[in-house]
């Protein structure tokens, strides 16, 4: 009998088993855990989002989603903390407004694999049907109704101007809120046609008292309107979007008018020389 042979086989047959061992408790499931900070939120709260994963390496971020009662409203990717905790914060608002009031579920994966979810309920002040206000712009003889709902606050007034392709609205914000307004595009627009007023639809810019601000989202778009989402903070005043093209600030008739005087000066201060303001004696 070959004992060496015996003992061979033995020692090879212990390896397998420690290997399949070892990569047993390396292939254990990872957990997860998943909550919000409160179950209830409006329009404006901020929502925290905390948990812990417990996997044996943790070398990818985590995924979380926000499923509303129609669509998908939040998708994000993040990074978990060394020892597997976590903390996710986003403003109740923006698509949440459009989806409307009802349950939501906030669900947190890790590689696809690894899924939890919490849930939460969500009062929209905005993007329910019917109780939208009007503001009137005027250009010259011509009017331009825009659409618009907003909490946190009111509108106080929607100037266009064609010198920087722009609409800026005057706010008056007594708390962090949500506008939601419908952008004719007769009125402002952002494309990529070399006229700038055709061709494909491009992304507006925003401001928030002069700063950038990426706290919106497009909601609706049709051949003659844009729907945007904007959230905002207490004590904002302004709010700028700028596409590629916006309406004169003054009609056209004020317009010619305004140039006809400017061509009058030209010529009356070519002809008789600069104008003397002193006074007479």
């Amino acid at each position: 009998m070959d004992y060496k042979a015996y003992a061979l086989m033995a020692i090879l047959l212990a390896s397998v088993a420690s290997v399949a061992l070892v990569g047993a408790a390396y292939a254990q499931t990872a957990t997860l855990t998943v909550k919000t900070g409160k179950s209830s939120y409006a329009s404006g709260d901020d929502i925290t989002v905390t948990g812990n994963l417990n996997a044996t390496a943790i070398n990818q971020p985590l995924l979380i989603q926000v499923k509303g009662p129609h669509n998908i409203d939040v998708i994000d990717q993040f990074p978990a903390n060394p020892d597997g905790s976590y903390s996710y914060k986003f403003r109740a608002g923006g698509l949440m407004n459009s989806d409307g009031s009802g349950t939501y579920t906030v669900i947190v994966s890790y590689k696809g694999t690894t899924t939890n979810q919490a849930t939460f309920q969500y009062t929209a002040s905005v993007g329910t049907p019917g109780g939208w206000s009007t503001f009137t712009i005027k250009v010259g003889n011509d009017s331009y109704p825009v659409q618009y709902k907003i909490t946190g606050g009111t509108v106080q007034n929607m100037v266009p101007s064609t010198a920087t392709s722009d609409l800026t609205i005057t706010i008056n914000s007594t708390a962090a809120g949500n506008l939601l307004i419908r952008l004719p595009r007769n009125v402002i627009d952002a494309r990529a046609g070399s006229d700038l007023r055709s061709g494909a639809d491009e992304n507006f810019t925003l401001f928030a008292d002069d700063v950038p601000s990426d706290t919106w989202d497009q909601t609706e778009q049709t051949a003659d309107r844009r729907t945007l989402s904007i959230d905002f903070d207490q004590g904002t005043q302004s709010i700028d979007i700028v596409g590629t093209w916006a309406i004169p600030e003054f009609g056209a008739i004020a317009a010619i008018i305004l140039a006809i005087a400017i061509v009058g000066i030209i010529v009356a201060t070519t002809r008789y020389g600069k104008f003397n303001f002193a006074p007479r004696l």
